[in-house]
């Protein structure tokens, strides 16, 4: 768990851009740790060693940081995920949605405070967070379905597919962010294999 930088460690003179980030950066270290009810301006202000007036000036009102650290995380994940997908299969010939699925997961390893905003959304979250979800949400079954519809062109019903792709992998990554210990890498990547062969068709090859 992140832990929060007290004010008497950060005293000292930052460009605004430094501090906005110094105070996304403490601000979400607090709502991963506790939720954003506790996050509020004074102990925000206190533990980046700024007044409460500096913290307004950088982003009008307590709602508008939240939504600039929503903003912000929202611009990393897929960033993140985009960067552990790269990264080379550990095999030739891998599923490419294995590969897919073994990325989220390197990604939520390497980042977690960002996946569980996403994955486990903190008590007292506000609606843009919510809105945000259901967007990107929307937005995940869609390029899953339109995948679903290259690799396998004779797939009966690929919207309700790539519902079922969402939500079970959505369910093993909160997995792995709950429980790594007993949701290991090897566990879960097995487990997707075997659905991926009792669900997919096993001729992946792709529509001409």
């Amino acid at each position: 768990m992140s832990t929060v930088t007290t004010g008497a460690s950060v005293r000292r003179r930052m460009s605004a851009e430094s501090r906005r980030e110094q105070i996304l950066d403490i601000t979400h270290a607090i709502v991963d740790a506790e939720g954003f009810h506790a996050a509020t301006p004074n102990r925000i202000a206190e533990a980046a060693g700024v007044t409460r007036p500096v913290l307004y000036q950088q982003f009008g009102d307590l709602a508008g940081l939240f939504v600039a650290l929503i903003d912000r995380e929202s611009e990393r994940a897929p960033a993140q995920l985009a960067e552990a997908i790269a990264q080379p299969a550990e095999s030739a010939g891998s599923d490419p949605f294995i590969d897919v699925f073994a990325g989220a997961l390197r990604a939520i390893d390497a980042h977690p405070a960002t996946w569980r905003l996403f994955l486990f959304p903190p008590e007292g979250a506000p609606p843009e967070l919510h809105h945000r979800l259901a967007r990107y949400q929307e937005e995940v079954r869609g390029f899953l379905e339109r995948e679903l519809v290259r690799a396998f062109p004779k797939l009966p019903d690929p919207e309700y597919t790539a519902r079922i792709v969402h939500a079970s992998g959505r369910e093993l990554l909160q997995c792995r962010l709950a429980d790594p210990g007993e949701a290991t890498v090897e566990r879960l990547i097995s487990l997707v294999r075997y659905l991926r062969t009792g669900v997919l068709p096993a001729d992946s090859k792709r529509a001409e």
